[in-house]
């Protein structure tokens, strides 16, 4: 047991340290001395100490439930990537047993994007007010440059607190926290992607039983979709095809099913996944101008029908 906990507490603080060294941990760019890391923990440890704090509460919202419901669980496992812009790729805890009903399936699946929303949109509307907005001169080169993709939220709450911004002549200097507010928002957004034993999928199985194997697959096809935006959603299109799987393996129904308060809050939250989903994450300064593929060929159609004009 004691060894488990140390597992755990080594991937915490190694955790810390990739979060608060991703942009300067094998960067060839950036000369790897002592002054420079110490430069960069006291610029980047508000992004590391409220990440950590947003990935925490998640695994907290499925760990606490799932022992009121004496269902056993592991304590958090932190995930160090200790290559940038990001620096970990989020927390898991392990379910020890299997879950008894649909009904504690939602509750365990829905504490955490709630406890990560909820912290989340406070680190970012807190940090997006501490940004500054800097203008880029028209000669500028941004092909050696990584930039955050919006969201319908990030996008709307920084016009509305920092705008009005024309992000073409325009950029955001982000507070360490309204990056972790970020990172926390999109971590959430993936986690509620409605297939297999992400968190979205316990939620939509939960509320709409075994009637959605009639149709989950037509939607995991829709969500390709944005493939063609970005490759990121490709790559985890592979992911949940052949490691989460499409389908929620079977859990029985509860007795007196989950009720309409857990099915409309599971609708509320669901909707949010929309508001939150950023459809491209991580853009290269060098295709900051280039459309999409699917821009492309919504440009071809148009201009084939003559409806360009």
């Amino acid at each position: 047991m004691e060894s488990k906990k140390t597992i755990h507490i080594l991937l915490f603080i190694l955790t810390f340290f990739t979060l608060t060294y991703s942009d300067i941990f094998l960067n060839p760019q950036v000369p790897q001395t002592l002054e420079n890391y110490k430069l960069m923990f006291f610029e980047n440890w508000p992004y590391s100490v409220s990440l950590l704090f947003i990935l925490f509460a998640h695994e907290m919202g499925h760990y606490l439930p799932a022992r009121h419901y004496g269902v056993k669980a592991t304590l958090p496992y932190f995930i160090p990537l200790p290559v940038g812009p990001i620096g970990t790729m989020g927390a898991v805890i392990q379910i020890k047993q299997q879950i008894p009903d649909k009904k504690v399936l939602f509750d365990i699946g829905i504490g955490g994007p709630t406890a990560s929303l909820i912290l989340s949109v406070i680190a970012w509307l807190v940090g997006i007010s501490l940004s500054k907005v800097i203008e880029i001169p028209p000669d500028f080169d941004r092909s050696g440059f990584l930039f955050f993709g919006d969201s319908l939220f990030t996008y709307f709450t920084t016009q509305w607190i920092l705008g009005p911004i024309d992000l073409s002549t325009m950029d955001i200097q982000a507070h360490p926290l309204a990056k972790a507010g970020w990172v926390g928002l999109l971590i959430t957004a993936v986690n509620l992607l409605p297939f297999g034993q992400l968190d979205g999928g316990h939620v939509i199985y939960s509320m709409f039983g075994e009637k959605y194997r009639n149709w989950i697959h037509r939607l995991f096809v829709f969500f390709l979709i944005f493939a063609l935006i970005h490759f990121t959603w490709l790559l985890w299109g592979f992911i949940i095809y052949y490691v989460v799987k499409i389908e929620h393996p079977f859990i029985r129904d509860s007795a007196s099913g989950i009720g309409k308060f857990r099915f409309y809050f599971g609708a509320a939250m669901l909707v949010t996944f929309l508001i939150i989903f950023v459809p491209k994450p991580i853009i290269l300064g060098s295709e900051f101008e280039d459309s999409s593929l699917l821009i492309d060929i919504f440009r071809l159609i148009t201009h084939n029908f003559g409806l360009d004009s």
